[in-house]
């Protein structure tokens, strides 16, 4: 659903011109957790605008290995993006899944201001709750999530918190994905000249920040066949990253690559090979075993480009 509401609402913003044109928010639940067998704990965050941030806490089976911070796209909320990460407590991974305002139970409008507001009060919270127990912190993030990510883990605030970074779907430039919509609708590419100039500046595009992630390692993740972020978008903005870096091509619709227990397993294990652990405060031997590594997953495609491993004859089932 990722910016299919773009073309509807288009006009109606023209003359506003506001960040709000890439969130759908929804409000009402679909599920929680423990439909899915899960424990989980209602977080509420207050932001010093005083609003209400919700979110929920998942925690590992077992003894943790780290923790997942999962950030979703622009549509719907976390009862519906609760798919994507709901494995990785069973993997060993707490994670944190955080509602943007205005999205399910968080209060407010949602905007990027905002919303990257929203996401260093996640990151904030995490750090004052002592839950990470010196194990690794992931960022995830999809589409908009990833996006608006970059520009939070850049500052100079969070250098060296989150020890490992995984975009799935992401785009370098606002303005730029904005205008692929666009050029998808005759009746909006003629007004692409009023609207983008509108959007978020240049200054914001996650291709800019991206390099600051550095030396964090960072995985980059796109369907080469996803129908709403151009494949092209995710290639820029790994073009603009700093080692060590990987980007892993996928097949399928967009944002749907962890329905594949093969992706699932890539994703595991990016984050066991590179040992999350960029925090010099997080000593080797309070980080738990590690997970086994996985005997088939995608291929990915390293900083020089070659294929480390095989994709697998079972891969990529969307």
């Amino acid at each position: 659903m990722v910016f299919r509401l773009i073309p509807a609402v288009c006009l109606a913003l023209l003359l506003q011109g506001c960040s709000s044109l890439f969130f759908y928010p929804m409000e009402p639940w679909v599920q929680n957790p423990a439909r899915q067998g899960l424990d989980y704990e209602d977080v509420v965050l207050i932001h010093p605008d005083g609003l209400r941030i919700h979110g929920w806490w998942l925690p590992a089976r077992g003894t943790a290995r780290g923790t997942v911070y999962f950030l979703h796209g622009n549509a719907q909320n976390i009862s519906t993006h609760l798919m994507n990460v709901h494995w990785l407590p069973e993997r060993g991974y707490n994670v944190f899944l955080l509602d943007y305002r205005g999205y399910g139970l968080s209060e407010g409008d949602p905007d990027l201001e905002g919303a990257q507001a929203d996401i260093q009060l996640g990151l904030d919270w995490l750090a004052q709750s002592r839950r990470l127990e010196g194990a690794p912190l992931v960022l995830f993030g999809q589409s908009l999530g990833g996006a608006m990510a970059t520009g939070v883990l850049a500052r100079e605030r969070n250098d060296g918190f989150v020890d490992c970074v995984m975009l799935e779907a992401p785009f370098a430039s606002y303005r730029d994905v904005a205008s692929d919509v666009m050029a998808r609708s005759w009746l909006l590419w003629p007004l692409r000249w009023m609207v983008l100039p509108t959007l978020p500046a240049r200054a914001n595009d996650p291709e800019r920040h991206v390099a600051e992630l550095a030396p964090r390692p960072l995985l980059i993740l796109h369907s080469k066949e996803d129908p709403v972020v151009p494949y092209q978008q995710g290639r820029r903005l790994y073009a603009a990253a700093r080692p060590p870096k990987t980007f892993q091509p996928l097949k399928g619709g967009h944002t749907q690559s962890v329905r594949d227990p093969a992706v699932r397993d890539r994703l595991v294990a990016f984050m066991q090979d590179n040992e999350c652990a960029a925090r010099p405060a997080a000593p080797a031997e309070q980080r738990g075993s590690a997970p086994a590594e996985p005997e088939q997953a995608p291929a990915p495609v390293s900083e020089s480009g070659a294929e480390a491993r095989a994709a697998p004859v079972s891969g990529y089932r969307f």
